[in-house]
């Protein structure tokens, strides 16, 4: 065994008493459970300390269970071999022993207790463990049955919460609060009243708000800006200098948190200010630069406005009860829900991962098994749980429970690292686990600091960085010496914008949008893929070689493609970064997500096992016959339709003589297989035809050779797994396996692909979660300025507030408000953690890298540590003093576009597919042998009788061509006042005629986005959604476009629309629509013609009419409206069509409004303007058809 460190050695010998150990990252916590297991088990003694069955280990993922077990193992087989002849034989007993260690998961462990002693927990001992995917299905069907029986029976509060909020709506949150909260919650809130939930959330503010108070001052912007004018050197009188030290003095209480936080914030605000404080008025003469006498007084007031604005919470009574109410009738159904869910499990012998925490909760609690638990505590001499930051209140009361009541004096023994929790959403509560270190003695409160895993610079950069961000912050200690040159951190800053570097170009080549937030991380992608191309190919020695021999001493190495992991927050924008190493010629490897049921394999399984469980799924038959299963052309899909109607009709019939032989082989393939599966899914299992298809198909085949192959095979066989394991409770239920698969493909829930090896030498590409317990020599963590989104609003049940449901039209009531702020102060604390947790993954290189848009206003959490800590510019430190031990990190910044780029080699890169087919011509014309080339590889030719989908901005420029030859022939009439003028653009949509700075179409999508999302009934909303969404669209001038956006936007909410749309009975935006044309009530017209589009908004006021709006953002004024709305006459004449085809009834109005001169123009069409209206549209139309 390697020498221990004094803190391992402290860890493993105290067996006297119940220990918390705070594992830092990289301190070999591992190998400290590992010890600390084996320390009781010694079978050369006649007396161990403990029997194997003695000891209980619990660990978070069945993976690291396993693990723990293997390196047990291991252990055992290095001391048997280092024993003598004569103990050799009880070691290897005991590795005999050790598959019935009681090594697992938390789920494992009760699931073993429960059978155990089924009778008095009250199961079947033979009871099966629910799996997720099942779990969510039986959720959705006990959701939907009881809706559906509420609804005939006419249930008030299910009609009421339907008719305000939408039954999307609340299905959508009963789903949610039934799975999310436990059964003992439901049954305490349930007898909850609407003044029991009023008066506690008033209690609640009470005692909470004021540390909200302080928490949101001391993390925000503008107190950090007022620190920074906080100058003594900038005094030049007595007065300010005073002035500073009490101010100072404000500033590090309200950091420390110690004090009254309403006293500490009335002093601030009585010191944030140059007139009326103590010190009374200060003046520009107080000041030896009159430039800072201004900028103290800029940021003084914004401090006092964020005072302000934290202060006041001012919620109506009415809508707490409102909100209260809500609450109440959501608890109740959920409640009923969970009793329709617990029926079927009961009748399935079927428990899901709560169940078995709480009825082991109740099982170890419940005082009529007293007996029971000593006997439980009795026989565990030692209980130890790896992780233990990630527990949840029930966890850690099972924990305590099972010690016994002595657990604070012996037999537990806990890991974890309170600064790598960040497992929020699956319940995880660092305050819980840090509370039971807390109540131990201080002989108990262990720790390892010392790191194994990074180099000093590496260390030093955490530890500059965290230190004051965490309580009890332990500085880690660099074990291994600095072997690699410094500087080891790098930062990164591609720009927003670049319009040399051809981004933009080849995007608006490729038909992608340009500009905007995505480009930026488009760009910074690819700078990041230049510069880990720029390590590799350097050859500069940069990481150590572990594998070189003992005489080489500190050997490196160059980098290799290995050893390089990029760690993102999510994996929503992965695509840009495996774009970016393709363009490099760089392999990489996606580890991880969570987006099972979104992988095509799944789609194409799906659409299989639909097409052969109905024979009218046309939809999922084309999807199956253009996979890979089939592999039949697009165009052999339009010739079968073509010729027989429908996709199933045509498989039922010979091939249309418009395919050549190959194409129709496959038709018939495909035909013969369908008709084998629907005539053999009644006699099968589900997994059985499920083998039997591919079988037939090859497609597991045909994965293997696509790129990620292994990888989609492993997702292959977990869905057969799931087959089987339906095939266990439900035999051959091919409808139901279909209603499953199918619900989760629309409900996308978080279920991980399968996991596969790295193979090679490749970049890993992974979630900051999935690299947590890994290392990895460079680690890059982009991005690292994106401003977190707004969270979503769902109803949950709070532990400490009861029921909460957002209000509707973001009317929230005092109970939400609180529980958000809440909310809000622990996902910035866990972003941070986060943000730890991937720094600290880092062995030898760390780069940040972030696209920022400001450097001078940071967005993330993540920035703005950096922005504290560091001049992001230069990379030199910047932070306050660091203590001895700690080096002042060393850092340097890329602001250049790493280069020159590589050329990728082979199957990376793209060729001309028109060169190569004009090749091929060539090469088959001199073949003596050849005639002509396959059909396949011909020009195809079009069939101008073919269907059609038009959007109206297509048809615009043969409209003007129309209206010109109007204009221009003798007294020609079209029936309208003013038809499309000669010079409109109405390609610019409702942009034309815009003027100014900004550009029209960007600015347009802006204020559209914003009417999309904004509560009509609040101005304050509009500011938010305002500010929050102007960056997307403009990255630089945000704030000049924010600002005009919200002036069009509040002018329309303060109107008399603005009042109708608050107070309407339902409001849909940006309306899809599908329209057959000509118009006539046909769902298919004969011509095969359809006109697509969006309409902004339709809104239904209280006596039941609906309403038409059109938004437009063109400059104009009040006196030209008609003119302006004129150029969009027929488009509205379009939208109304539509709606009223949809909605099967006229509408009461089809308006156009003007946002910038805050005005209206309403249409109405008689019959004759109708004709003209659609003759014209028809004969756009046909000239597009004819070119």
């Amino acid at each position: 065994m390697p020498a221990l460190t004094p803190q391992q050695a402290a860890a493993l010998a105290a067996h006297d008493r119940s220990v918390s150990l705070a594992a830092g990252a990289g301190c070999g916590k591992t190998f400290v459970l590992t010890e600390r297991f084996l320390a009781y088990l010694d079978p050369t003694v006649l007396e161990p300390t403990a029997e194997l069955e003695e000891l209980v280990a619990i660990t978070f993922t069945e993976a690291a269970a396993r693990e723990m077990r293997e390196r047990i193992r291991e252990k055992c087989r290095e001391r048997m071999t280092d024993a003598p002849e004569t103990t050799r034989p009880a070691w290897r007993r005991l590795i005999r022993q050790l598959d019935g260690a009681r090594i697992s998961t938390i789920h494992g462990f009760c699931t073993r207790l429960l059978r155990r002693h089924a009778v008095e927990a009250g199961v079947d001992p033979q009871f099966e463990v629910l799996d997720a995917a099942a779990g969510e299905l039986l959720l959705a069907e006990a959701v939907d049955d009881t809706l559906r029986e509420l609804l005939e029976a006419r249930h008030e509060a299910v009609l009421d919460l339907a008719a305000r909020r939408g039954l999307n709506w609340v299905r959508g949150e009963l789903a949610r609060v039934a799975s999310q909260t436990t059964r003992a919650q439901l049954t305490h809130w349930q007898s909850a009243t609407v003044e029991d939930l009023t008066e506690l959330w008033q209690q609640a503010y009470q005692r909470e708000a004021p540390k909200l108070l302080l928490a949101e001052l001391r993390d925000s912007d503008p107190l950090t800006a007022l620190a920074a004018q906080v100058d003594l050197s900038a005094a030049a009188t007595p007065k300010l200098a005073d002035h500073f030290v009490a101010l100072a003095a404000a500033l590090d209480a309200i950091r420390s948190g110690e004090g009254d936080p309403v006293a500490l914030a009335d002093d601030l605000d009585g010191l944030a200010r140059v007139r009326g404080g103590p010190s009374g008025s200060l003046s520009k003469k107080d000041w030896h630069d009159p430039q800072a006498y201004d900028e103290f007084k800029t940021a003084a007031e914004e401090v006092r406005k964020l005072l302000g604005k934290l202060k006041k919470l001012d919620v109506p009574t009415e809508q707490s009860r409102a909100a209260a109410q809500m609450g109440v009738e959501l608890v109740a159904l959920a409640a009923t829900i969970r009793d329709r869910i617990d029926a079927v499990k009961a009748q399935r012998n079927q428990l899901d991962f709560d169940d078995l925490l709480e009825r082991t909760h109740r099982l170890l609690t419940d005082p009529a098994h007293d007996s029971l638990r000593r006997e439980l505590a009795a026989e565990t001499r030692l209980l130890m749980v790896d992780e233990f930051q990630d527990t949840d209140p029930l966890q850690v009361e099972i924990v305590q429970t099972l010690c016994g009541d002595g657990w604070r004096d012996a037999g537990l023994f806990v890991v974890g690292d309170d600064k790598q929790s960040i497992y929020r959403f699956r319940g995880a509560e660092p305050d819980v686990s840090h509370a039971l270190r807390q109540s131990l003695p201080a002989a108990g409160q262990l720790s390892l600091t010392t790191n194994f895993r990074s180099q000093p610079a590496v260390i030093d950069f955490v530890n500059a960085t965290f230190r004051s961000e965490f309580r009890d912050y332990e500085p880690l200690v660099a074990h291994r010496p600095q072997q690699t040159p410094c500087p080891a951190i790098e930062f990164m800053w591609p720009p927003t914008e670049d319009p040399d570097d051809g981004l933009a170009a080849a995007n608006a080549a490729s038909g992608r949008a340009t500009g905007g937030r995505r480009e930026a991380r488009q760009r910074e992608a690819r700078w990041i893929a230049r510069r880990i191309a720029q390590l590799i190919d350097s050859g500069e020695p940069l990481i150590p070689d572990h594998d070189a021999s003992e005489d080489a001493g500190d050997a490196l190495r160059p980098v290799r493609p290995g050893d390089v992991a990029i760690l993102l927050r999510a994996l929503s924008d992965v695509s840009l970064y495996e774009e970016a190493l393709r363009q490099q010629g760089i392999d990489y490897y996606l580890a991880g997500g969570h987006a099972f049921y979104a992988q095509q394999e799944i789609f194409d399984v799906v659409n299989l096992l639909r097409a052969v469980a109905s024979l009218i799924d046309e939809i999922a038959l084309a999807g199956a016959l253009r996979s890979p299963l089939f592999a039949l052309q697009d165009e052999t899909l339009f010739w079968l339709v073509k010729a027989h109607g429908s996709l199933n009709a045509a498989l039922a019939a010979a091939p249309p003589s418009q395919l050549e032989a190959r194409e129709a082989a496959k038709v018939q393939r495909a035909a013969a297989t369908l008709a084998h599966l629907r005539q053999r899914k009644d006699q099968l299992l589900v997994a059985e035809l499920l083998d039997e298809a591919l079988a037939r198909t090859g497609y597991d085949a045909v994965l293997q050779a696509e790129f990620l192959g292994a990888r989609k095979l492993a997702n292959l066989e977990k869905l057969r797994e799931q087959a089987r394991t339906l095939d266990r409770t439900a035999p051959g239920d091919l409808p139901g396996f279909v209603t499953q698969l199918s619900e989760f493909v629309a409900r996308a829930p978080k279920e991980a692909p399968a996991a596969t090896q790295t193979t090679g030498d490749v970049v890993q590409i992974m979630t900051i979660h999935n690299a947590k317990g890994l290392e990895f020599p460079v680690v890059v963590l982009p991005d690292v300025d994106r401003q977190s989104r707004p969270a979503d609003a769902h109803a949950v049940v709070h532990r400490e507030l009861g029921p909460l449901a957002p209000g509707e039209n973001r009317q929230h009531g005092l109970g939400w408000q609180l529980y958000r702020a809440l909310e809000n102060q622990q996902e910035r604390q866990e972003r941070l953690r986060l943000f730890y947790v991937a720094c600290t993954r880092a062995a030898d290189m760390l780069i940040v890298s972030g696209s920022r848009k400001d450097p001078a206003k940071p967005q993330s959490e993540a920035m703005k540590l950096l922005a504290r800590r560091y001049d992001v510019e230069t990379g030199d430190y910047a932070g306050e003093q660091l203590p001895p031990g700690i080096g002042v990190p060393s850092v340097r910044v890329i602001d250049a576009e790493p280069a020159p780029p590589r050329i990728p080699e082979g199957p990376g890169r793209s060729g001309d597919l028109q060169q190569t087919l004009a090749k091929c011509e060539k090469l088959a014309a001199r073949k003596s042998t050849a005639t002509k080339l396959p059909p396949l590889a011909l020009p195809m030719a079009v069939d101008r009788s073919a269907r059609r989908r038009f959007s109206f901005s297509q048809l615009t420029g043969e409209l003007e061509a129309l209206a010109a030859a109007d204009l221009a022939s003798d007294g020609s009439d079209s029936g309208f006042e003013e038809q499309l003028p000669v010079g409109s653009d109405l390609r610019a949509g409702d942009s034309s005629g815009s003027e100014g700075a900004l550009d029209p179409r960007h600015f347009g999508s802006l204020v559209h986005d914003v009417l999309e999302r904004v509560n009509f009934a609040d101005t304050n909303d509009a500011a938010r959604w305002c500010e929050f969404l102007a960056p997307m669209y403009f990255p630089r001038g945000a704030a000049e476009a924010a600002a005009t956006a919200l002036d069009q936007v509040t002018r329309l909410l303060a109107s008399e629309r603005g009042a109708a749309l608050a107070g309407a009975a339902e409001v849909r935006r940006e309306v899809e629509f599908l329209l057959p044309w000509p118009p006539g009530g046909d769902r298919q017209p004969a011509g095969g013609r359809y006109l697509h589009g969006y309409i902004d908004c339709l809104y239904r006021d209280a006596a039941g009419a609906w309403h038409l709006l059109d938004y437009k953002t063109n400059r104009t004024t009040a006196a030209r409206i008609p003119q302006t709305a004129a150029n969009y006459e027929l488009q509205l004449f379009v939208y109304q069509l539509a709606c009223e085809q949809a909605l099967r009834a006229p509408l009461a109005e089809a308006t156009l409004l003007l946002l910038d001169p805050g005005g209206e123009h309403s249409f109405a069409w008689d019959e004759a303007q109708a004709a003209s209206a659609i003759a014209r549209i028809t004969a756009a139309m046909d000239r597009i058809v004819q070119q």
